[in-house]
């Protein structure tokens, strides 16, 4: 068996160690605040897992694995929004699985795998016409699934992976 030092350990290596395992929690609730690279292409570069439409079929919104969800003029065709989430360096979070534009046409909410940095996953609102993020509906117990806006837009309802249902009212979704 060799032979080392203990008081060397002792004076060295358990001092960093302890500092590293204080740190622990920190490092889990902090978002990453690298940016993280990403090429615009101008269409999703992964599979589209849903498609939303507003209430008078103006404006088509896709939600896909590339961690985007983007805005379609109907008449057109073309794209006029990229709608970012936040995202994290690990290969899944930030992918979204649901979308859905208020009736008006207004507001995009986006979900999927978004939780990030140890935090559990939200529910992110959007300007349709702006792309800028109003709010995050955060705090679920798991990913969300799916998410449907009620006729009159007044209520957003949210599936999750794990069988759950979350219905928010007017004054969360302001």
């Amino acid at each position: 068996m060799e032979s080392y030092d203990r008081s060397l350990l002792s004076r060295t290596l358990l001092p960093a160690l302890l500092w590293l395992l204080a740190q622990l929690p920190a490092f889990a609730a902090a978002p990453d605040p690298a940016p993280i690279p990403r090429l615009e292409t101008g269409g999703h570069t992964a599979p589209i897992k849903r498609i939303a439409v507003d209430r008078a079929g103006r404006w088509l919104v896709t939600a896909a694995d590339d961690k985007t969800a983007r805005v379609w003029d109907l008449q057109t065709g073309k794209l006029v929004q990229v709608l970012r989430p936040p995202i994290g360096g690990d290969a899944d979070e930030g992918k979204l699985y649901a979308v859905a534009i208020s009736p008006d046409g207004a507001t995009v909410a986006v979900g999927g795998f978004t939780a990030a940095a140890g935090r559990p996953p939200s529910i992110y609102l959007f300007d349709r016409a702006t792309g800028a993020l109003r709010r995050a509906l955060g705090g679920l117990p798991n990913v969300v699934n799916h998410l449907a806006w009620s006729p009159d837009g007044q209520r957003l309802a949210a599936t999750l992976y794990s069988g759950g249902l979350r219905v928010y009212d007017p004054a969360e979704l302001r």
